[in-house]
Protein backbone atom coordinates (compact mmCIF):
# COMPACT_ATOMS: atom_id res chain seq x y z
CA UNK A 1 0.00 0.00 0.00
CA UNK A 2 1.10 3.58 -0.51
CA UNK A 3 -0.34 6.63 0.84
CA UNK A 4 0.59 9.91 -0.46
CA UNK A 5 0.56 13.12 2.07
CA UNK A 6 0.55 16.73 0.19
CA UNK A 7 0.80 20.06 1.71
CA UNK A 8 0.70 23.91 0.08
CA UNK A 9 3.26 26.43 0.07
CA UNK A 10 2.61 30.02 1.50
CA UNK A 11 -0.49 31.45 0.10
CA UNK A 12 -1.67 35.57 -0.12
CA UNK A 13 -0.44 37.50 3.27
CA UNK A 14 0.84 34.30 4.72
CA UNK A 15 4.48 34.08 4.99
CA UNK A 16 4.65 30.31 5.86
CA UNK A 17 2.18 27.72 5.52
CA UNK A 18 1.16 25.33 8.73
CA UNK A 19 1.09 22.50 5.95
CA UNK A 20 4.07 23.24 4.23
CA UNK A 21 5.59 23.08 7.59
CA UNK A 22 4.73 19.79 8.60
CA UNK A 23 5.36 17.94 5.23
CA UNK A 24 8.95 19.47 5.02
CA UNK A 25 8.92 18.50 9.34
CA UNK A 26 8.15 14.69 8.43
CA UNK A 27 10.19 14.79 5.59
CA UNK A 28 13.36 15.55 7.42
CA UNK A 29 12.36 13.93 10.69
CA UNK A 30 9.93 11.37 10.02
CA UNK A 31 8.77 10.34 13.85
CA UNK A 32 9.77 6.81 14.75
CA UNK A 33 6.39 5.62 14.81
CA UNK A 34 6.85 5.35 11.10
CA UNK A 35 9.96 4.56 10.24
CA UNK A 36 8.72 0.92 9.59
CA UNK A 37 6.64 2.09 6.76
CA UNK A 38 8.73 4.71 5.28
CA UNK A 39 8.40 3.15 2.03
CA UNK A 40 4.79 3.19 1.84
CA UNK A 41 4.75 6.86 2.58
CA UNK A 42 5.45 10.11 0.41
CA UNK A 43 4.96 13.48 1.32
CA UNK A 44 5.02 15.96 -1.34
CA UNK A 45 3.82 20.03 -1.63
CA UNK A 46 1.55 20.79 -4.20
CA UNK A 47 2.32 24.03 -5.50
CA UNK A 48 0.62 26.58 -7.60
CA UNK A 49 1.11 30.22 -9.03
CA UNK A 50 -1.06 32.34 -6.99
CA UNK A 51 -1.19 35.18 -10.03
CA UNK A 52 -5.00 34.63 -10.33
CA UNK A 53 -7.50 31.87 -10.12
CA UNK A 54 -6.41 30.84 -13.81
CA UNK A 55 -3.17 29.93 -12.81
CA UNK A 56 -4.11 28.78 -9.74
CA UNK A 57 -6.26 26.20 -10.86
CA UNK A 58 -3.94 25.23 -13.55
CA UNK A 59 -0.66 25.26 -11.60
CA UNK A 60 -2.11 23.42 -9.05
CA UNK A 61 -3.50 20.59 -11.20
CA UNK A 62 -0.32 20.33 -12.97
CA UNK A 63 1.63 19.72 -9.65
CA UNK A 64 -1.26 17.47 -8.61
CA UNK A 65 -0.97 15.02 -11.66
CA UNK A 66 2.94 15.24 -11.27
CA UNK A 67 3.22 13.47 -7.82
CA UNK A 68 -0.32 11.15 -8.46
CA UNK A 69 1.86 9.96 -11.28
CA UNK A 70 5.01 10.02 -9.79
CA UNK A 71 3.37 8.21 -6.56
CA UNK A 72 0.66 5.93 -7.69
CA UNK A 73 -0.83 5.94 -4.18
CA UNK A 74 -3.53 3.22 -3.18
CA UNK A 75 -4.62 6.32 -0.85
CA UNK A 76 -4.24 10.44 -1.01
CA UNK A 77 -4.46 12.64 2.65
CA UNK A 78 -4.42 15.89 1.19
CA UNK A 79 -3.81 18.58 3.97
CA UNK A 80 -3.98 22.61 3.63
CA UNK A 81 -4.09 25.27 6.36
CA UNK A 82 -7.25 26.93 7.95
CA UNK A 83 -6.01 29.89 9.09
CA UNK A 84 -9.33 30.43 11.36
CA UNK A 85 -9.45 26.90 13.19
CA UNK A 86 -8.14 25.87 16.25
CA UNK A 87 -8.28 22.24 15.94
CA UNK A 88 -7.70 19.70 13.12
CA UNK A 89 -10.32 18.94 10.83
CA UNK A 90 -10.96 15.86 9.00
CA UNK A 91 -13.51 17.34 5.66
CA UNK A 92 -16.19 14.67 4.79
CA UNK A 93 -17.42 16.27 1.41
CA UNK A 94 -15.79 18.04 -1.92
CA UNK A 95 -17.80 20.08 -3.65
CA UNK A 96 -18.04 21.33 -7.36
CA UNK A 97 -17.08 24.56 -7.06
CA UNK A 98 -13.64 26.88 -7.23
CA UNK A 99 -14.45 30.33 -5.79
CA UNK A 100 -17.93 30.69 -7.38
CA UNK A 101 -16.98 28.64 -10.80
CA UNK A 102 -17.92 24.84 -11.36
CA UNK A 103 -14.82 22.78 -11.30
CA UNK A 104 -16.40 20.06 -13.76
CA UNK A 105 -19.53 21.17 -15.80
CA UNK A 106 -19.81 17.35 -16.31
CA UNK A 107 -19.38 16.44 -12.46
CA UNK A 108 -21.63 15.66 -9.47
CA UNK A 109 -22.43 18.30 -6.69
CA UNK A 110 -20.39 16.74 -4.86
CA UNK A 111 -18.84 13.86 -3.75
CA UNK A 112 -18.09 12.01 -0.29
CA UNK A 113 -14.88 11.42 0.89
CA UNK A 114 -13.55 7.97 0.78
CA UNK A 115 -10.87 7.92 3.68
CA UNK A 116 -11.73 5.10 6.01
CA UNK A 117 -13.35 5.46 9.59
CA UNK A 118 -13.17 9.30 9.23
CA UNK A 119 -14.92 9.39 12.63
CA UNK A 120 -12.83 6.76 14.34
CA UNK A 121 -9.67 8.85 13.37
CA UNK A 122 -10.84 12.07 14.41
CA UNK A 123 -12.09 9.76 18.17
CA UNK A 124 -8.96 8.41 18.68
CA UNK A 125 -6.98 12.31 17.99
CA UNK A 126 -9.59 13.75 20.30
CA UNK A 127 -8.58 10.32 22.93
CA UNK A 128 -4.53 12.08 22.49
CA UNK A 129 -5.80 14.95 23.44
CA UNK A 130 -5.68 16.83 20.07
CA UNK A 131 -8.21 18.94 19.48
CA UNK A 132 -9.98 17.48 15.85
CA UNK A 133 -13.39 16.88 14.61
CA UNK A 134 -15.05 16.21 11.27
CA UNK A 135 -15.68 19.30 9.10
CA UNK A 136 -18.50 19.58 6.36
CA UNK A 137 -16.81 20.34 3.32
CA UNK A 138 -12.82 21.82 2.61
CA UNK A 139 -14.47 25.43 1.57
CA UNK A 140 -14.28 26.18 -2.27
CA UNK A 141 -10.70 27.47 -2.88
CA UNK A 142 -7.64 25.04 -3.77
CA UNK A 143 -8.30 22.80 -0.53
CA UNK A 144 -11.68 21.21 -2.11
CA UNK A 145 -10.16 21.62 -5.48
CA UNK A 146 -7.55 18.83 -5.08
CA UNK A 147 -9.92 16.82 -3.32
CA UNK A 148 -12.91 16.81 -5.86
CA UNK A 149 -10.50 16.28 -8.18
CA UNK A 150 -9.07 13.09 -7.01
CA UNK A 151 -12.61 12.02 -6.18
CA UNK A 152 -13.69 12.69 -9.46
CA UNK A 153 -10.79 11.41 -11.84
CA UNK A 154 -11.17 8.27 -9.28
CA UNK A 155 -14.65 7.54 -10.21
CA UNK A 156 -13.67 8.67 -14.19
CA UNK A 157 -10.62 6.08 -14.03
CA UNK A 158 -12.52 3.08 -12.11
CA UNK A 159 -9.66 3.50 -9.83
CA UNK A 160 -9.77 2.21 -6.01
CA UNK A 161 -7.60 5.19 -4.50
CA UNK A 162 -9.27 6.54 -1.70
CA UNK A 163 -8.55 9.72 -1.04
CA UNK A 164 -9.69 12.89 2.12
CA UNK A 165 -8.91 16.11 3.15
CA UNK A 166 -7.23 17.53 6.83
CA UNK A 167 -7.33 21.15 7.52
CA UNK A 168 -4.71 22.28 9.83
CA UNK A 169 -4.44 25.24 12.16
CA UNK A 170 -1.59 27.51 12.12
CA UNK A 171 1.31 26.72 13.97
CA UNK A 172 3.11 29.23 16.49
CA UNK A 173 5.97 30.34 13.97
CA UNK A 174 3.50 31.53 12.01
CA UNK A 175 1.07 33.54 13.97
CA UNK A 176 4.57 35.19 15.48
CA UNK A 177 5.68 36.29 11.86
CA UNK A 178 2.24 37.74 10.80
CA UNK A 179 2.09 39.39 14.35
CA UNK A 180 -1.86 39.12 14.46
CA UNK A 181 -4.13 37.50 17.30
CA UNK A 182 -5.13 34.22 15.53
CA UNK A 183 -5.77 30.41 16.71
CA UNK A 184 -2.80 28.13 16.41
CA UNK A 185 -1.68 24.89 17.67
CA UNK A 186 1.94 24.04 18.32
CA UNK A 187 3.66 21.97 14.83
CA UNK A 188 4.23 19.31 17.18
CA UNK A 189 0.83 18.80 17.72
CA UNK A 190 -0.01 18.37 14.33
CA UNK A 191 3.26 15.90 13.96
CA UNK A 192 1.28 13.56 16.31
CA UNK A 193 -2.01 14.11 14.74
CA UNK A 194 -0.41 13.40 11.34
CA UNK A 195 1.52 10.53 12.64
CA UNK A 196 -1.94 8.70 14.02
CA UNK A 197 -3.63 9.04 11.18
CA UNK A 198 -0.69 7.93 8.69
CA UNK A 199 -0.59 4.53 10.82
CA UNK A 200 -4.47 3.83 11.20
CA UNK A 201 -4.49 4.70 7.46
CA UNK A 202 -1.66 2.25 6.75
CA UNK A 203 -3.86 -0.36 8.83
CA UNK A 204 -6.60 -0.29 7.10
Amino acid sequence: MKLLVTGYPPFDAFPLNSTHQLIESMKADLPRELTGSRASIAFEIVDFDNTDSASQQTTMLESYRRVMTLHRPDICLFCGQAAARSLVTLETIAINIFKGAIIDPEGPAAYWATLPRQEKLVESLRKADIPAKLSYHAGTHLCNHILYTALREAEQTGSDVRAGFMHLPMTATQVIACDENRPFVPLEMTRRALTMVIQQLLSS
